[in-house]
């Protein structure tokens, strides 16, 4: 968790979105020595970590860290990817599935990819986003990513760790092997346990199953997540919402063994504090990744003409409570660099 000093590595990582996972991930990456750039969503935000730097506090620890930041223009970002042409670079798209569906998220990481087309790695939760993405830039490396990492911004400068957890990379078959090892070893050795897999499409499913369950729930009935078990009837809910959407997912191609609900109370055990993404969204009057949550669902199971009233009912829900829902919400990239 707290990052190893890396020293010369000549590896650039560019990290577009100033969130939570971004913020996290641009303070350890800096703070090991690694090239580290991060686009935010305003120039106050930028401004503010160019001059005073970012902390990330864990558990009892603090890490405090100087990443490149810079605003999320596309012009920019054109300009800082001819200026390190040759440079091994990765783009780490930390950014919602609803941020991620827009023709301005494409035009700035089309812009950031540059000429040599730097691979894009894409966190968000939820599906459909990367579909949305291969069709509008087929010529670009995509990969697919899943992160059981959470975290919370407390300020623009500043984020903490709420619970420690890994990401899975999907490997890319155009990319060359030791160079996807690589960049799994640098995050690692920074701090962010990275694996990679060959099978990604299990891990997108398996943590979609619990995203299913657990954020919609919290967010209808705003508790933390620890709390969803404990009363019969959210409890009788988890169960039916469990299982409507495995059944789902496994229509799909998800592989199952039998202990994917035990996991998904365990998972709830070691977050039970936390408060889902979902639920603070709600709060904060965000737009939500509910269309890419059980919305997703929801289209998997018409794709396989089965039925999935339950996401469908808590999509509409969540939908009627955010700004510009459902159909995922709205914030537009073309806001990121403004102030």
């Amino acid at each position: 968790m707290i990052p190893k000093t890396m020293g010369g590595i000549g590896m650039l990582v560019e990290i577009a979105g100033g969130g939570a996972i971004g913020l996290a991930w641009a303070v350890r990456l800096a703070a090991a020595g690694v090239g580290t750039r991060l686009w935010t969503r305003t120039r106050e935000q930028a401004a503010l970590i160019r001059e005073g730097g970012a902390t990330l506090a864990a558990g009892d620890g603090m890490v405090r860290a100087a990443p490149d930041a810079r605003p999320a223009e596309p012009e920019a970002a054109a300009e800082a990817a001819a200026a390190d042409a040759g440079r091994e670079r990765w783009i780490i798209a930390a950014m919602k599935s609803h941020q991620l569906t827009g023709e301005s998220a494409v035009r700035f990481l089309r812009a950031l990819a540059g000429a040599e087309y730097a691979p894009v790695i894409c966190l968000a939760n939820g599906i459909g986003h990367m579909e949305y993405l291969a069709a509008r830039m087929p010529e670009m490396p995509l990969l697919h990513a899943v992160t059981t990492e959470g975290a919370l911004r407390e300020g623009p400068a500043a984020v903490r760790l709420t619970g420690e957890g890994r990401t899975v990379i999907g490997m890319h078959p155009a990319i060359g092997r030791k160079r996807q090892i690589l960049l799994a070893d640098t995050l690692s050795a920074a701090g962010i346990a990275a694996v990679l897999s060959n099978n990604i499409m299990n891990h997108v499913y398996g943590k979609l199953l619990v995203n299913a369950v657990v954020n919609p729930l919290t967010a209808l009935f705003r508790v933390k997540n620890g709390e969803l078990p404990g009363d019969p009837v959210r409890r009788r809910l988890m169960r039916a919402l469990f299982h409507e959407t495995l059944a789902v997912l496994k229509a799909a191609g998800m592989r199952t063994d039998g202990g994917e609900w035990d996991r998904l109370l365990d998972v709830i055990r070691r977050t039970a504090d936390n408060r889902s993404s979902m639920l603070v969204d709600v709060e904060a009057g965000r737009p939500t990744e509910i269309d890419a949550i059980n919305g997703g669902v929801a289209r998997l199971a018409r794709k396989a003409g089965i039925a999935a009233p339950l996401n469908e009912a808590v999509a509409a829900l969540v939908g009627a409570i955010g700004p510009n829902e459902p159909g995922g919400g709205l914030e537009p990239w073309e806001h990121y660099g403004k102030s």
